[in-house]
């Protein structure tokens, strides 16, 4: 018996198809779409609003083109996705140039240039540094020690104006002298702004805009508004912008420190990608995390000044260029915010020392190099849980439309809303309203950092792995951006008392319904945090035990809360309010806040046509 073996080699698969990495990348324009038969339709051009007349086929192959590659990339994708188009390379890319040719296909370098072409603004003068106190002067002392050194080393002899919403008597005294001994040293002009001044700025404004009296006072005074017990940042906020209308200003609490400092994976340039990762490192104690990083050795309000009140294409062309490699990838439709005319309003610094945050929920959507680092060997990762040594912030420029934190520097040239003279949150809150009020308002986000060291230190990790309330202000923040491109007027003044009316229509609907809004609200929230923990807990399959117990308590405990029958509180009311507490707290805080936007815009003109007289009167 014989056996026969027939035996061929199978073929070997086509290579993989190669790119030029260095060749130009485009990307189509977004736009929409109406049929005019069944093969044609007239595509809209959403930038430009230009039209133009293609075949459906046409319209499919421009869908794949949505981020940024080179012509070669485009057509094998094409021919990968489109099965009619699988065998015909060539005609694929007469139609990518005829696209190219009818500026429906931009290149990296069109998208640079066309940023770049806007016109620099004129910017503001500089009124003070505004510094928020409240009966911390201890906290006080460490900042304006930071500060007589910044003025020793810069000459720049700025103004700085300390805004103290203290309520001891012992303590009101020494921050005063802390001022006074301040300006000794340094020679720079010091506006001290306590109660008596307080009171003296409102009588003014009571005078001058008699029937903005009440909102006013709930604005600014602490005894005034009905839940005085809250925290108030926003009183302090709201202050320093009155008495910065029609310049610009810089924003510091008591709880910070100068100098500023870069950490060692910070870029130059500016990062098209506006919903990159935050970047985070780790250490084991304070003395650690203020020797992370590099001491900026530019003057830190000169450098934000720079940027504050300009046009985004004048900052690309001089201080926060925009290389081209940088696009590869990014979807077209995705950067929006990175348009010319756009005016960064507000610039925003990273933190080192503790975190600026309630909880440490932020530090479980870090990854690449912050999440490993967060989550190392079990000690560590127990200790960085708590988020008490930390250098947390971007590490290259980046615009932003809505931040979470306190900016450095605003430009309050054009009239910037009030916020919430209570609660925590009131910064996001703030940045909302800014964005709504004024559709071409940038954050920039710069890699520098400064420094936050906390009274005592904050416990977080357990809050962390708590189900989510949102509070107060981040109901009002979600709300405010639920509005944005709903309005069209084009004065700010109009815009703030449209959404004051906004308010006012939700506060006067039924109790059923304002607590079905609640629940929806939470619901909505809640399951955001599920998902995109979800999507974190199967992606990182090399992640150690101990943080995957912890990511799945935050699903657990966020997905249980969806689920529960119980009231739909937020973080500042009672815990054991009821529904229809819940509907009665809501109507009370959107009546006050509709309220403060409709006085607002005649407050802020009184005090702009005074200028610096007001702070020159104390």
């Amino acid at each position: 018996m014989s056996y026969q073996f027939n035996y061929s080699m199978p073929p070997f698969p086509a290579p993989a198809p190669t790119f030029d990495p260095n060749a130009p990348t485009f990307a189509s324009e977004d736009g929409l779409v109406a049929p005019l038969s069944s093969q044609e339709c007239v595509f809209q051009v959403r930038r430009s609003g230009e039209t133009h007349v293609m075949t459906f086929q046409v319209l499919q192959a421009m869908d794949q083109c949505r981020e940024f590659r080179s012509l070669d990339e485009h057509a094998a994708r094409i021919q990968s996705s489109i099965p009619a188009l699988a065998n015909k390379r060539e005609d694929v890319k007469r139609v990518l140039d005829s696209l190219v040719q009818r500026q429906l296909l931009v290149s990296d370098s069109g998208f640079v240039e066309r940023l770049g072409a806007a016109a620099p603004l004129a910017q503001a003068p500089l009124r003070a540094v505004f510094i928020r106190a409240c009966d911390r002067p201890e906290q006080l002392a460490h900042l304006i020690a930071s500060l007589t050194e910044y003025e020793r080393r810069f000459r720049a002899e700025r103004r700085y104006v300390l805004l103290d919403d203290s309520a001891l008597a012992a303590n009101i005294n020494e921050q005063r002298d802390l001022m006074r001994e301040f300006a000794r040293k340094t020679g720079c002009k010091v506006n001290y702004v306590g109660q008596a001044e307080r009171a003296k700025i409102l009588e003014k404004f009571a005078k001058a805009q008699p029937q903005s009296k009440g909102a006013a006072e709930n604005l600014l005074l602490r005894e005034r508004h009905p839940q005085a017990q809250r925290f108030g940042g926003g009183r302090g906020w709201n202050m320093a912008l009155l008495l910065s209308a029609g310049s610009r200003l810089a924003l510091l609490d008591d709880d910070l420190r100068l100098n500023l400092k870069r950490p060692p994976f910070a870029q130059d340039g500016l990062d098209p990608n506006t919903n990159g990762p935050v970047q985070a490192a780790f250490m084991a104690n304070m003395e650690e995390a203020f020797g992370y990083g590099e001491d900026a050795t530019q003057d830190p309000f000169a450098q934000h000044l720079d940027a504050c009140g300009q046009s985004l294409g004048a900052l690309t062309r001089t201080l926060y260029p925009l290389s081209q490699r940088t696009l590869r990838g990014l979807n077209l439709s995705r950067l929006e915010l990175l348009s010319g005319p756009s005016r960064v309003v507000a610039t925003q610094l990273g933190t080192y020392g503790s975190a600026r945050t309630e909880t440490g929920l932020w530090m479980y959507h870090l990854d690449g190099r912050s999440r490993t680092e967060f989550w190392g060997d079990r000690a560590g990762y127990l200790r960085n849980t708590e988020a008490q040594h930390v250098w947390f912030g971007v590490g290259q420029a980046r615009v932003a439309e809505v931040t979470g934190f306190t900016p450095f520097t605003l430009d309050n040239s054009a009239m910037l809303p009030c916020t919430n003279p209570v609660g925590r949150g009131e910064d996001s809150l703030w940045s909302a309203l800014t964005r709504y009020v004024h559709a071409d308002a940038l954050v920039l986000e710069m890699p520098e950092a400064i420094a936050h060291v906390q009274e005592s230190p904050r416990k977080r990790a357990d809050l962390t792995r708590s189900a989510y309330v949102p509070r107060v202000n981040h109901f009002l923040r979600d709300y405010v951006q639920r509005q944005f491109g709903l309005f069209k007027a084009a004065d700010s003044a109009q815009r703030l008392r449209l959404f004051a009316e906004v308010l006012r229509d939700l506060a006067g609907a039924s109790t059923g319904d304002r607590v079905a809004h609640l629940r929806e609200y939470l619901s909505y929230a809640r399951a955001d945090i599920v998902d995109r923990l979800q999507h974190q807990l199967e992606a990182a399959t090399e992640a150690p035990i101990y943080w995957q117990a912890d990511m799945r308590a935050i699903v657990e405990a966020n997905a249980k809360a969806l689920l529960a029958k119980t009231p739909p509180r937020l973080g500042d009311w009672a815990e054991d309010i009821d529904d229809a507490g819940c509907a009665k707290a809501l109507a009370g805080e959107l009546s006050g806040m509709a309220d403060a936007l409709e006085h607002w815009p005649a407050l802020w003109q009184y005090a702009s046509e005074q200028g610096e007289k007001l702070l020159s009167a104390l």
